[in-house]
């Protein structure tokens, strides 16, 4: 009845039920194109005759003041649709904590965007505890569309979570396949090296020699390599130490060989096995110690490098700027590194490598063998080769039998012996030192992470390397009382205080 009093209104509403119709239609029925396409038409073909019934009086100054103002809205509202868009579909970030704790690793990145296989992971947690992970998981599932994730309540789905083998809330549990595996409390360290060990195919395992005197892999001492051990298990890799005089051979279920610290000489079956496994494509890791009376603890080690163009050098590097630090002259700083090898390229910290020796790459290196250096000291260090001022504990450099700074404490070797018919290349990493991974210098620095990324590289995982735990201090601010009276003086009674007699001159002056 009011219509027909106004015939004016009758087309404005016809378009807003087409508009309303349109909408249903796209949501409700997205299947039914066509009647997606029948609403839509209608729509148009409405607001035209609104359009054309208005015509006059969209001439009027108010209409064109009206229309601008509609078209501005409009197009504001497409710029923000846009950038919501961009925003969605290529999200960024910028991490302003201290250790970087809301950004992932390389290490992770390179992992989950290569997972070949779907992985679910199902989060067993109360709601609270839910939303303290949720960003940490959804980095994760932004990485690939192969993971995936689900919340569940333990105590709505308490069957569910049973089945699961979850024992207590905040438990985190993987699927692979026919494979899986919980976590619990979990941090992007344990859910990265979960993953690394549902999606290899088989476990690693790095064979320690023994019968030399080398570091124990398995001792709690100060000089043991227990801590070095432990990360290497969860790393999804397996230790074992092998005496090669009792066992005859090299076991085959060494992918790769340690020798840390040796200080008694090799029998010479042991040597030919060595030398056959790393000319026949074999994986080391080899650490040799100065020796502080100036003689060489295993000169047959020594012998053994020289094809694969490695020379450890009889000396002990002695650094001044270690004191600077409180450290010891004999513990020197390594602060370079080298970027063209995927071990020490993304360094930003020092290492610590205490009584260590320079090590040095002989030239001449043939075309299908490739050794570089992989850290240097600070150019103040130098190699103290007079056995006599080290007893003495009064050492100084002697130029020119001293080798000056920078000085080499560790390389690494990818090729092949000259004329060599060996199917796959030799990699190997020579250390000027056992020690900077024993448990008393492993927390160090960087000690830890160099020796468990040359470990991934010469077993050929290099998306392993550089994934630890960035564990986010505390953050609490300590003020002193007179800072702290300073602060509420300037937020509590000045800036209100000074806000206010701003209103009034403006007021005053309005």
């Amino acid at each position: 009845m009011k219509s027909s009093k106004n015939p004016q209104l009758v087309l404005p509403i016809a378009s807003f039920l087409a508009a309303v119709g349109l909408l249903v239609a796209r949501v409700v029925y997205p299947e039914m194109l066509w009647l997606t396409g029948v609403a839509g038409a209608a729509l148009v073909g409405l607001l035209g005759l609104v359009l054309n019934q208005n015509r006059k009086a969209l001439r009027s100054r108010s209409a064109a003041f009206g229309l601008y103002s509609v078209t501005t809205t409009l197009l504001v509202i497409a710029i923000v649709g846009v950038l919501n868009f961009l925003a969605a579909r290529y999200p960024a970030k910028l991490d302003l904590t201290r250790n970087r704790r809301n950004t992932l690793s390389e290490q992770t990145e390179k992992l989950v965007r290569g997972l070949k296989d779907p992985v679910k992971a199902i989060y067993f947690a109360k709601l609270t505890q839910r939303e303290q992970l949720r960003p940490l998981l959804d980095s994760y599932r932004a990485l690939s569309p192969r993971f995936e994730i689900e919340f569940v309540d333990p105590d709505k789905e308490a069957a569910r979570a049973k089945q699961a083998g979850v024992k207590k809330y905040n438990t985190l549990q993987l699927i692979s396949g026919t494979r899986d595996s919980r976590v619990e409390e979990p941090t992007e360290e344990k859910i990265t090296n979960t993953l690394i060990k549902l999606t290899q195919d088989r476990t690693q395992t790095l064979c320690a020699l023994t019968g030399h005197g080398e570091r124990p892999l398995a001792g709690l001492e100060a000089d043991g390599y227990d801590s070095v051990r432990k990360n290497l298990l969860e790393q999804a890799y397996q230790t074992r130490e092998v005496n090669l005089i009792q066992e005859g051979r090299i076991p085959e279920a060494c992918d790769a060989l340690g020798i840390f610290g040796p200080s008694k000489a090799f029998f010479a079956p042991e040597l030919k096995l060595l030398d056959e496994y790393l000319a026949n494509g074999g994986r080391a890791i080899v650490a040799l110690d100065a020796d502080l009376k100036g003689k060489e603890n295993a000169p047959e080690l020594v012998k053994l490098l020289e094809p694969w163009h490695v020379k450890p050098v009889q000396a002990l590097i002695v650094d001044p700027v270690s004191q600077r630090f409180g450290g010891d002259a004999a513990v020197p700083l390594l602060v370079t590194y080298s970027k063209d090898s995927p071990i020490t390229k993304e360094f930003q910290t020092n290492c610590f490598f205490p009584l260590a020796r320079p090590l040095e790459v002989i030239p001449g290196a043939p075309a299908v063998m490739n050794a570089n250096w992989l850290a240097k000291t600070t150019p103040q260090a130098w190699g103290e080769t007079n056995a006599a001022q080290i007893a003495a504990g009064a050492v100084k450099m002697d130029l020119p039998g001293d080798a000056q700074g920078p000085l080499t404490t560790a390389v690494s070797v990818e090729g092949k012996l000259k004329d060599s018919k060996a199917k796959r290349n030799t990699r190997l990493v020579v250390f000027g030192t056992s020690g900077f991974a024993n448990n008393n210098y492993a927390r160090f620095g960087g000690n830890l992470d160099f020796f468990l990324n040359s470990v991934s590289w010469v077993l050929e995982n290099e998306n392993q390397i550089s994934i630890r735990p960035r564990e986010e201090g505390p953050g609490k601010v300590e003020l002193s009382q007179k800072q702290g009276s300073f602060v509420f003086l300037l937020t509590v009674i000045i800036v209100p205080l000074l806000i206010a007699v701003a209103g009034v001159v403006i007021w005053t002056l309005r």
